[in-house]
């Protein structure tokens, strides 16, 4: 979905409106710039909504949200929803690095590593996934950047 129409689907947080991704980019990386992306899902209703979230954060100088937002049908099994919001981090952070932006810092995974959460049984698998692509997980609550935007936007 996102690599025929990466360019055309995100939107500024600041004032909700499209922007084409790379050279939008390009205008704003700095040297010191951290790329933070993440995604987080939520069933309502007969729907699941995704938010998949970039954050140019720039130290103590503020951040920068990008987002994109997709409803499907309901998707009841929670591994597999669970599982989208890693893959469209992922496709989302390979398919910037494929433009010659600059790697994303971390990719921010909404799980969680205690086991008595649902999200655990996706944890392991998802950083290994992370890991054997050359990015870097962060996980709850050290992931605070990408992932609590994208929840933000679903609530």
């Amino acid at each position: 979905i996102y690599k025929k129409n990466m360019e055309k689907r995100f939107k500024r947080l600041a004032d909700h409106r499209y922007v084409d991704l790379v050279p939008y980019m390009l205008n704003r990386i700095t040297d010191d710039v951290k790329i933070y992306i993440g995604a987080d899902s939520q069933n309502i209703g007969e729907k699941t909504h995704y938010a998949t979230v970039i954050v140019l954060h720039y130290g103590n100088s503020g951040g920068h949200v990008l987002y994109n937002k997709q409803i499907v049908p309901r998707v009841h099994d929670s591994f597999i929803r669970l599982w989208k919001e890693v893959e469209d981090s992922i496709e989302v952070a390979l398919y910037l690095s494929d433009q010659g932006l600059p790697r994303a810092t971390y990719i921010d995974l909404d799980l969680n590593p205690d086991p008595r959460y649902q999200s655990n049984t996706v944890l392991r698998a998802a950083m290994g996934y992370v890991e054997s692509l050359g990015f870097k997980p962060r996980i709850k609550p050290n992931a605070a950047a990408a992932s609590c935007c994208a929840d933000h936007l679903l609530h």
